[in-house]
């Protein structure tokens, strides 16, 4: 796709994205480089000069400003601003001379606007616009006061949780300080008592020596006639006390001293803790239909995944982005798991036991992976952790039916097998089928933000929705989606879906009930897809494609 300030050649004339008005006026050809509001023209270097020698008040945009450029007019390109001369029904656009060479050469049908607007006046619906148009301002005269007071109330409803989180780290804080509070007043009357126990043994040794010291001197003195009687009797005392103080000095004790042992749930149970609550919106602020966005694609790239040590094909049949913007993919081709870092370079692998046929993201940084091989037989359900940049096990299941496909929702997990789905809890614990078809395969299955919905894709070329309970309510065919396989929804509710033998990804609508647009194709690099995933951190479709090293990425708009 061409880029703003790029020109074209159609036949002998030069196309360009802008061309200057005044210059077109005179049957010239000049490309724009400034766009002026107030006069609603475009201007080359030249007029503009001229321009601003009598408008010097008139605000020009130079092209670094391109994005102001495009007035409002009803007979202007609002991307070109030139004349809009034709429609492109594939599309269901109107278009300039330059839409057409650069997006619209291999259309089909194209109209020329005369034709199409002939006794227009005279329509009802023509007639009737203007009413529509009122109405429609009104309407939305009342969704913004609406709005205005829901900003109001929002600000109020912030402030309010602020008040509430800040109270309850209050009262944790006020928990906490009494659990300090006692463990002091613990090692306060340890203390205590290990001091005076120290302090008693100090005053009975130094009593003791003094004691001994003074007998022993008294024995040593005696004199007279009685002196063998005294020293006999100053013996036996000496004995009894030198007894006193071996008790003493013999009595057990350990070193004395303290050591703290925290309460073992205490840290754990903290860290295990994800949030003080959850901040949820009311329903009249969750997301409508209304906020789904058309794509169309911008530009496109190449990142090749294969690692060096790698002889076969890659082929990636599953792919999701986690919170931190790592890209996780399933490489049946090498029967691994791999993880790209924002480069979109391997970081890291992981080696299954069994070729991975799908996978899908659950919740922090980690994942659940339907694995399946006929040889030994195996279906299993794996779930995998991201850590420190690395792919680590957490755990698995195994069904008694095939794993092709897996999606999670709030803690429930919809596994696809070759003909039908099953609900199964994260433990492995099967609840329910949900749908089965023994006529056509089922490709792969995926789950509506709201948990509403259950997208299909399967071998018929269809595209089906189901509802919780399993019943069709709307099916989608397309000549753009030929062998459908892969499917992602974006948490806002953006479908997509790989069109494997059509060569596309298309967008469809949260119904399920069309498609809105082929937002790639062969064009963007697109070969057999079989994954798909949609960053909205990015606006970026990241594509897998059959026996194929590159995942495709299209940047879209």
């Amino acid at each position: 796709m061409a880029s703003r300030g790029s020109s074209i050649y159609k036949g002998s004339d030069l196309i360009h994205d802008y061309s200057c008005s005044k210059c077109e006026e005179n049957d010239l050809n000049t490309e724009a480089q400034h766009f002026c509001p107030d006069c609603e023209q475009y201007l080359c270097d030249k007029c503009e000069g001229i321009h601003g020698e009598y408008f010097k008040k008139h605000i020009v945009y130079g092209r670094g400003d391109i994005q102001k450029w495009a007035g409002f007019s009803l007979d202007k390109c609002e991307q070109h601003g030139k004349e809009l001369e034709v429609h492109c029904d594939d599309h269901k656009e109107l278009c300039c001379s330059v839409c057409v060479a650069l997006y619209h050469r291999l259309c089909g049908s194209i109209s020329h606007l005369p034709d199409l607007a002939r006794d227009l006046l005279k329509s009802a619906e023509f007639k009737q616009l203007p009413g529509t148009v009122d109405k429609m301002r009104s309407r939305l005269d009342e969704l913004k006061n609406d709005r205005m007071k829901d900003q109001e109330s929002l600000k109020d409803s912030y402030k309010n949780i602020l008040v509430e989180i800040k109270d309850i780290r209050k009262e944790i804080n006020k928990i906490l300080d009494q659990l300090e509070m006692k463990a002091i007043a613990q090692l306060d009357s340890m203390m205590a008592d290990l001091e005076k126990s120290i302090k008693d043994d100090l005053e009975s040794c130094v009593y003791m020596h003094d004691q001994l010291r003074t007998m022993i001197e008294k024995l040593q003195q005696t004199t007279g006639k009685n002196k063998e009687t005294s020293s006999y009797i100053g013996f036996i005392k000496c004995q009894s006390k030198l007894n006193e103080a071996k008790c003493l000095v013999q009595e057990k004790r350990g070193k004395v001293g303290m050591q703290f042992k925290s309460d073992e749930s205490v840290l754990p149970f903290l860290r295990n803790l994800n949030n003080l609550g959850n901040v949820e919106s009311f329903p009249s602020m969750t997301k409508s239909n209304d906020t789904i966005h058309v794509y169309k694609t911008q530009s496109s790239k190449r990142y090749n995944v294969k690692t060096r040590k790698s002889r076969t094909n890659c082929v990636i049949v599953g792919i999701c982005e986690l919170p931190n913007g790592d890209v996780v993919i399933a490489d049946r081709g090498h029967k691994t798991m791999k993880l790209l870092n924002r480069q979109y370079e391997v970081s890291d692998n992981f080696g299954l036991p069994a070729s991975p046929l799908h996978l899908c993201y659950t919740k922090g940084s980690e994942i659940a992976v339907a694995i399946n091989d006929s040889f030994p037989i195996t279906h299993e359900i794996h779930f995998l952790k991201v850590t420190k940049r690395k792919l680590h096990t957490l755990g698995k299941f195994t069904t008694v039916h095939e794993c092709t496909s897996v999606a999670h929702h709030q803690g429930q997990l919809y596994v696809g097998s070759d003909s039908a789905i099953y609900q199964y809890s994260m433990d492995g614990r099967l609840i329910k089928k949900i749908y089965e078809d023994l006529e056509f395969t089922v490709h792969t299955c995926a789950v509506s933000p709201d948990g509403e919905r259950l997208y299909v894709t399967k071998s018929d070329s269809k595209l089906i929705t189901l509802d919780k309970t399993g019943q069709v309510v709307s099916t989608v065919e397309d000549s753009d989606i030929i062998d459908p396989i892969g499917l992602c929804v974006s948490p806002s509710g953006h479908v997509f879906v790989c069109g494997h033998g059509s060569y596309t990804v298309v967008q469809v609508d949260q119904e399920g009930t069309q498609k809105l647009a082929t937002v790639a194709s062969k064009a963007d690099g697109l070969c057999q897809p079989l994954s798909v995933w949609f960053s909205e951190q990015t606006s970026t479709l990241i594509v897998g494609n059959y026996m194929n090293d590159n995942l495709t990425f299209v940047k879209l708009c």
